[in-house]
């Protein structure tokens, strides 16, 4: 008897890496916004968030054909303003041909925007090798203790001190999302890093990792990206990602030690405060 033959997928090229990424992202921002469909692009507004580029953004953003790049950003604009909010970040279609985001880029950049890119960085299988993890710190549930989470993050945000407040308050939702897993480390009882990831179907993305300044370079954020790549494993996902600023090479450095490679960038387009 002839055994059936199991329908196989192709692997997924550079473009479609890039393309589960981009959708992942918008995945993490509507934990925190409300999504409408515009004709520019989809909206994600929180008007309680208000200085939150990621709860104020509006993805896949391109120009609709028949309509003026001028007349596409003011509806944008006018859906934000009736929702008591503004667009803080554009992020263009990456699927869309050029003659359709390239005049709403020039559009946004004459505005006062100003271009910001993140590296995307993808795993595929195990991380390389055997990672090495410190002792003498307690891995809990995020969710387990807000009050210390938000003390973490008020450190992180503190580059920001008008809206350290928006950034907790954002943080806290993701926490409170069932998509979102978030992992707190504790040492001698105080907060010293924390970290989630995000469920969107077979991809998994490590989204937020953060260590406390006075307990860094002690090897707390590789036990914490273990620890996270752990609930990878365990979710079977199909691919793992995460984002980069590319300035940051000690981070880059530690993600390929792990087995992570670059397949390409984040682009948004941001407002200028």
């Amino acid at each position: 008897m002839s055994l059936p033959i199991l329908p196989s997928r192709p692997a997924a090229s550079t473009a479609d890496l890039v393309r589960f990424f981009y959708q992942a992202d918008v995945q993490w921002c509507q934990q925190i916004a409300e999504q409408t469909q515009l004709e520019v692009g989809t909206a994600l507004v929180s008007p309680s968030l208000p200085d939150i580029p990621q709860a104020n953004v509006i993805f896949d953003a391109a120009v609709p054909e028949g309509i003026s790049t001028a007349d596409a950003v003011a509806e944008a604009d006018a859906h934000f303003s009736a929702s008591g909010s503004r667009a803080l970040a554009w992020v263009a279609n990456p699927s869309a041909p050029a003659e359709r985001t390239t005049p709403l880029v020039d559009h946004l950049l004459a505005g006062g925007f100003v271009r910001r890119t993140e590296d995307i960085m993808h795993l595929s299988g195990q991380p390389s090798g055997v990672v090495k993890e410190i002792g003498g710190l307690r891995i809990i549930p995020a969710r387990a203790s807000f009050r210390h989470a938000r003390q973490l993050v008020l450190e992180a945000g503190a580059s920001f001190p008008s809206i350290t407040d928006q950034i907790a308050d954002a943080f806290i939702a993701h926490l409170e999302d069932p998509q979102t897993d978030g992992l707190l480390a504790l040492k001698d009882g105080v907060p010293a890093a924390y970290a989630t990831v995000l469920t969107v179907g077979e991809i998994g993305c490590i989204t937020q990792l953060f260590v406390t300044s006075s307990l860094r370079k002690q090897g707390i954020g590789r036990t914490m990206m273990s620890r996270a790549l752990e609930i990878c494993a365990r979710s079977l996902f199909k691919h793992v990602f995460l984002s980069c600023d590319p300035a940051n090479s000690g981070a880059i450095a530690l993600y390929r030690q792990l087995g992570f490679e670059k397949v390409g960038d984040f682009v948004c387009y941001a407002r200028n405060a």
